[in-house]
C-alpha cells in the first residue's frame, strides 16, 4: 500500500497525512514479516510450487482492497498489513526456489540473474508511478495495472518442477 495514498485518504478525511502514512508504513512491515515468516514453514510444508501459486492468486485478489474506490482512513493499515503478508512472496521464494532449479555449475549465476533481472527492469518504476496514477484514473486502477506481475506469475510458475524434499540438482 503506497503510503501517499493513505496519506491522501486520510487528508480527504481531514485528518494528519504524514501520521496515517507512518500507521499504514509500520502495517505494512507488519504484514511483511508475518509473510517472511511464514514462507518457509509453508514452503517446507506443502511444496514450493502450491506455496507459490497460492500466494500470488492472493496477491492478486488483495489489491484491489488495498486502493478501495470509496475508502476510509481507519481501515488502511489493516488493508496494508493484508497486502503485505503475500505481496513480497515473489522476492520471498526466490532465494529458496530459484538456486534448487538450477544445476551446481550455474546455480549462482541463474539464481542471480532470475533475482536481479526484474530488478533491473523496475528501476522505471518511481518514474512511471505518477504517469500511471494519473493515466489510469488513480492509485485503485493503477495497482491494477502493476498487480498484472502476479497474474504471469500464477501462469508461469506452473511451469516449474516442485523440488520440496528433492536433492540438489548436479552438473550435467
Amino acid at each position: 500500500m503506497a503510503a501517499p495514498y493513505v496519506a491522501s485518504v486520510a487528508a480527504k478525511a481531514g485528518l494528519s497525512g504524514p501520521q496515517w502514512a507512518s500507521f499504514a508504513g509500520m502495517a505494512y512491515n507488519i504484514g511483511a514479516i508475518a509473510g517472511y515468516i511464514s514462507l518457509g514453514f509453508l514452503a517446507d510444508a506443502y511444496g514450493r510450487k502450491p506455496v507459490t501459486l497460492f500466494y500470488f492468486a492472493l496477491a492478486f485478489i488483495t489489491t484491489p482492497g488495498c486502493f478501495p474506490v470509496d475508502p476510509r482512513p481507519a481501515p488502511a493499515p489493516g488493508r496494508g498489513v493484508r497486502e503485505r503478508v503475500f505481496q513480497p512472496w515473489p522476492v520471498l521464494v526466490m532465494p529458496v526456489w530459484l538456486p534448487e532449479l538450477f544445476p551446481t555449475r550455474i546455480r549462482a549465476t541463474g539464481a542471480a540473474f532470475c533475482f536481479n533481472a526484474p530488478r533491473f527492469i523496475a528501476w522505471i518504476g518511481p518514474l512511471v508511478a505518477g504517469t500511471l496514477i494519473a493515466n489510469f484514473g488513480g492509485f485503485s486502477n493503477a495497482a491494477m495495472t502493476v498487480a498484472t506481475i502476479y497474474f504471469l506469475g500464477l501462469v508461469s510458475a506452473p511451469f516449474l518442477p516442485e523440488t520440496r524434499g528433492k536433492p540438489l540438482p548436479e552438473n550435467v
